[in-house]
């Protein structure tokens, strides 16, 4: 909730109280009304700007990495890497959107957060809005460990998310998504493979 002061043409200001948009415990709200904004009624979802490889420190650093990136590109909000581990993942850290994720161009991937779970169009741009090119042999593949409703998946205990995300030897394993779904749009983005941890990836970013 917040505050909006408004000039009633007599010297006197009134407060009146609006509804933030999309929180969990908020009425979704129409973005035309006064005091509501369109950075509110919608959730910037992109991809980082280069792969990486899988040591890359855990959570908290992806989630780090995700930050300077949307401020580089003037995306306002707070973001966090859509990723699991042992002990966390999407569902139990993210705030579950009750408004559309949009791609930085705008472009609508889900209604909310529980239309991540349907068939999601790829999340295929960068914070810049740039697109992430067409697959040229080997797919773009993603690091998330996580399942198309934001469990973390270990995938009948073969996946160990590359050590937490501080290994990329061939000895351990994690679930990848593909920028670029070629077989199973609705889990291709966030579970299409079970793979070594040698390699590298994307992360994706989601505004919380």
């Amino acid at each position: 909730m917040r505050p909006v002061l408004i000039g009633l043409g007599l010297g006197l200001l009134t407060s009146v109280v609006f509804s933030s948009c999309g929180g969990d415990d908020e009425v979704a709200c129409d973005c035309a009304e006064v005091g509501c904004f369109a950075s509110t009624c919608t959730k910037t979802v992109f991809v980082t700007s280069a792969a990486i490889t899988s040591n890359f420190g855990g959570i908290a650093a992806a989630d780090a990495l995700c930050a300077q990136e949307a401020a580089a590109a003037g995306l306002a909000g707070t973001y966090y890497a859509w990723l699991s581990d042992k002990t966390n993942s999407p569902l139990a850290r993210f705030s579950r959107s009750e408004v559309p994720y949009v791609l930085p161009t705008g472009a609508e991937i889900a209604a909310d957060w529980d239309a991540l779970a349907v068939a999601t169009p790829p999340i295929s741009q960068h914070a810049n809005g740039t697109p992430v090119p067409p697959d040229d042999g080997a797919p773009a593949q993603v690091w998330t460990g996580t399942t198309i409703d934001g469990h973390a998946d270990n995938f009948n205990n073969a996946s160990n998310f590359c050590q937490d995300w501080t290994d990329n030897s061939i000895s351990n394993q994690t679930l990848i998504g593909w920028v670029h779904a070629r077989m199973k749009p609705q889990f291709d983005w966030t579970r299409a493979n079970l793979v070594p941890c040698t390699g590298s990836g994307y992360l994706y970013c989601f505004q919380q």
